[in-house]
């Protein structure tokens, strides 16, 4: 394993440079490599002005709530992968980028992952997760085995999928069989529910069973630059049995900070016994309830993540659907796990290349 460079922003063990490429920068070489297709152009075009300036802000923030890896500027083939910070003590690696060399993305993603064990202790990173698209294969191969590897004690890996439903869409309210009711704090009723439907890792990836559910922590950081992060949760009350048949967790934070912007999801979680009849007005009043956590959201709509199950009433009642994610998510118990893994990985690509060359 290479030791550190002494040059200050160069980050070991792969020689992966920290906040050295300006935002502008990063920004056309997106687009220049294809990240930025013409369709993905079209979307942040009325939003791009604010973009750059909400990544701007946030990277080299002392807090570190954005930071960016690029490779070796010496080789020819660009790679790169920002982390952002969305939780209290959570990250998301994401933006992996490259010009088509696996080996280079391999390398930056490794680097990420060195700095988020040694740069940070417990007290300040405790989680990591990504999303990635399941008919990615190379993604799929790295990351649905990396959760084999690391198992379900230290890691998760969740599908979703991914809709956006207009605000304008949305309709008052018909049926009172259901209420809604905000949590604030540590809520036992409500953990155990998440728990019960996507497991114990993400509600503690997603500081579920913490004091500060709201994520008040991480908006003072975000305020220091001059933006804002918050997070709502509702639970969903069946009026007749007592009992949280759903729960919606919404963010909301500065717009564009991810391409696809995730970085404002809602994730609609709804109990996995319920019968069909009861998701068409469950949804109704879910959507009720984020419709006001949105209201000012410059795209108009709510970005909703949910499980298969409900994505053909959601369809039903006016979804755009965009497309299917994998979430994974891996805790500092298995940071270092990770990282041996996806070295691994970068070795076999290695030893490829030297018997091709030799």
């Amino acid at each position: 394993m290479k030791t550190l460079s002494k040059h200050p922003n160069v980050i070991g063990p792969n020689d992966a440079f920290l906040n050295e490429i300006s935002v502008s920068r990063l920004f056309e070489m997106y687009e220049s490599i294809g990240f930025i297709y013409p369709a993905k152009k079209k979307l942040l075009a009325p939003h791009f002005k604010q973009i750059k300036y909400n990544w701007s802000q946030l990277v080299g923030s002392p807090d570190e709530l954005l930071w960016i890896l690029t490779n070796n500027p010496k080789t020819n083939n660009f790679a790169s992968v920002s982390v952002m910070k969305q939780s209290n003590y959570g990250v998301m690696a994401q933006h992996l980028v490259s010009a088509g060399d696996p080996f280079e993305s391999l390398k930056v993603m490794l680097a990420a992952q060195w700095r988020a064990e040694h740069s940070f202790d417990a007290t300040n990173l405790d989680s990591s997760q990504n999303w990635f698209r399941p008919d990615n294969r190379y993604a799929f191969r790295i990351f649905a085995s990396m959760f084999e590897k690391l198992g379900s004690q230290k890691a998760s890996l969740l599908r979703f999928e991914y809709l956006h439903f207009s605000l304008d869409r949305i309709n008052a309210l018909t049926d009172n069989h259901y209420s809604i009711q905000e949590v604030t704090g540590i809520d036992n009723d409500f953990i155990a529910f998440a728990r019960a439907q996507y497991g114990d890792i993400f509600v503690q990836a997603e500081e579920l069973d913490t004091e500060d559910i709201e994520l008040k922590q991480l908006n003072k950081s975000y305020a220091s630059r001059g933006l804002k992060y918050q997070r709502k949760i509702f639970k969903v009350i069946n009026q007749y049995s007592g009992e949280i048949i759903a729960a919606l967790i919404s963010r909301r934070a500065p717009i564009g900070l991810n391409f696809s912007f995730l970085e404002n999801r809602s994730y609609f979680i709804i109990d996995k016994t319920m019968a069909p009849d009861q998701l068409g007005p469950v949804i109704q009043t879910m959507l009720a309830a984020a419709k006001d956590v949105y209201k000012d959201f410059a795209l108009g709509v709510i970005p909703i993540t949910t499980d298969a199950r409900a994505l053909t009433e959601f369809q039903r009642q006016g979804a755009k659907y965009l497309r299917t994610y994998m979430q994974s998510i891996w805790l500092r118990a298995g940071f270092a796990q990770w990282f041996e893994h996806i070295n691994s990985f970068l070795e076999g690509i290695e030893q490829r290349r030297q018997r091709r060359t030799a």
